[in-house]
């Protein structure tokens, strides 16, 4: 069995999140976080490239969360949650 990787990223607040997925959509990359000291701190961004680095940008509307979110819930509607609970 492999172990999958766990990449973590620090955003401006300073807090460590965990990226739990990305979704590729219309040549944009959705990046969904969650603070890996409380899953329910939950936030998404876009990836940007800048100069060949990858930049990590907040949505430009409260449109464009409800859109990436329902990328989301799409993506993992088949998803059995309940097995990642303690």
């Amino acid at each position: 069995m492999q172990d999958k990787i766990i990449e973590y990223v620090t955003l401006e607040d300073g807090i460590n999140y965990v990226i739990i997925d990305e979704i590729d959509n219309n040549d944009i990359t959705y990046v969904y976080l969650t603070n890996e000291d409380n899953e329910r701190d939950f936030c998404i961004r876009k990836c940007d490239k800048l100069n060949n680095h990858q930049i990590l940008n907040g949505l430009d509307s409260d449109d464009e969360f409800d859109k990436a979110l329902l990328l989301y819930t799409k993506k993992h509607q088949n998803d059995d949650f309940t097995s990642m609970i303690d």
